[in-house]
Order: structure tokens, then C-alpha cells, then sequence
């Protein structure tokens, strides 16, 4: 399934977990399995809306395939810091040193 962690998916978690623009820089302190839930949910959601694609799957569908998958929550924590500007501000931390270009 596609995901995709933009503005809208952002949106759409504000709007139903009542987190607001200021709280989500400390989203990851004391996260809980709902909050986490509903993030993933919100980043598939709106990945299927970019794709295009129906989407007729439910927080609990979701809760009930990573019971099978109990990786996949670290795998979309992942992609939610890599298409949130986590990687980039890692490789900002700890830059990448390359040699030194021949004449």
C-alpha cells in the first residue's frame, strides 16, 4: 500500500487525534499504540488519495495486519522520519565525507 507523510496526512491526524502544529515536535515522547495507529493510518490514507487509489481500510484492519507484522510499526516510524526531513536532518548531524574531487 502506498504511504505518504505530507501536510495532509499531518492534517488529518491534527484533526483526529487533536494534536496541534506545536505538539508534533514531541510526537514521538510516550507515543502510544493508538497515536502510533493512527499516525500509520493517516500516512496510508493519504498515500492511497496520491495514488489515486480506493481506500476502504479501517484503524482496526490496520491494527489487525500488524499483529502479523509487529516490524512494520518501526518500518512506518521510519518512513514517517525520512519523509518528514529526518534524514535530512541526520545526514546535517552526521554529514557524509566524501573525497576530495580529482583534477
Amino acid at each position: 500500500m502506498p504511504v505518504k507523510y505530507g501536510f495532509n496526512a499531518l492534517r488529518h491526524f491534527s484533526r483526529m487525534t487533536g494534536t496541534s502544529i506545536n505538539d508534533m515536535e514531541n510526537l514521538g515522547n510516550k507515543m502510544t499504540f493508538d497515536t502510533a495507529l493512527t499516525l500509520i493510518f493517516c500516512g496510508l490514507l493519504d498515500g492511497a488519495r496520491a495514488a489515486k487509489e480506493d481506500f476502504k481500510y479501517t484503524i482496526d484492519d490496520l491494527a489487525d495486519d500488524l499483529d502479523n507484522d509487529m516490524g512494520a510499526i518501526d518500518r512506518c516510524m521510519g518512513l514517517f522520519a525520512d519523509q518528514m526531513g529526518g534524514k535530512e536532518a541526520l545526514e546535517k548531524k552526521n554529514p557524509v565525507k566524501k573525497a576530495p574531487k580529482k583534477k
